[in-house]
């Protein structure tokens, strides 16, 4: 559980997964957030005295009854059915205290048959995809995340960039080695994906 002592922003970049997030109010009161793919930063305040557990999914990940790709760089807050309850595709669950917790819920929607992984998109970041045209490959992740898998692949190569960065890389040899054209180009797409210069990528954290 993350806890916040003070007021703050924090800078959620996109990272390819997509979350359940709980959130706990200074009263103790609870929600459960769902978030979709980002492809862009967000700012996103904070109170002192509040918490937070977040459960990441890997893009192959989907919930049946659930249409995922709506979320794109946008969130929905489930409903609550009491204090200690929120509703998910009609079911009722308990809201997780920890990160325990959090893999009992993740094992119930498992068990439940309502968490799934999609083969095809697994096999595509995998490089053992189904016989399918490149198209279809490329139709059907796009359909399964609400993201292509060109910007799944940029998104992680801008991660990539940023980890070798925060170790005190030069950005030239980052930027090389992570497959950018050049510096600039690094430099660009770090801007627009992570909302941050080669020389400023401390503040990233999820990676």
């Amino acid at each position: 559980m993350t806890q916040n002592v003070s007021d703050g922003v924090y800078q959620a970049t996109p990272d390819g997964s997509w979350d359940l997030i709980v959130l706990v109010q200074s009263d103790g009161s609870r929600s459960m957030m769902i978030t979709g793919q980002a492809t862009k930063t967000m700012q996103v305040p904070y109170q002192g005295g509040t918490s937070s557990v977040v459960i990441s999914f890997a893009p192959g990940a989907y919930l049946i009854g659930y249409h995922l790709p709506k979320l794109v760089d946008s969130f929905e807050i489930l409903p609550n059915t009491d204090a200690n309850h929120f509703e998910l595709v009609g079911r009722t669950f308990a809201f997780p205290a920890n990160f325990a917790e959090a893999e009992k819920l993740v094992e119930q929607l498992v068990d439940m048959g309502i968490l799934k992984n999609d083969r095809v998109v697994d096999g595509v970041l995998s490089g053992s995809a189904p016989a399918m045209s490149d198209r279809a490959k490329q139709r059907h992740f796009t359909d399964t995340t609400g993201i292509t898998q060109k910007s799944f692949e940029q998104i992680k190569r801008a991660q990539k960039a940023v980890s070798e960065l925060q170790q005190g890389r030069a950005a030239r040899d980052v930027a090389a080695e992570t497959g950018y054209a050049d510096q600039p180009h690094l430099a660009k797409s770090l801007k627009k994906i992570m909302g941050a210069k080669p020389s400023g990528v401390d503040d990233i954290h999820k990676l």
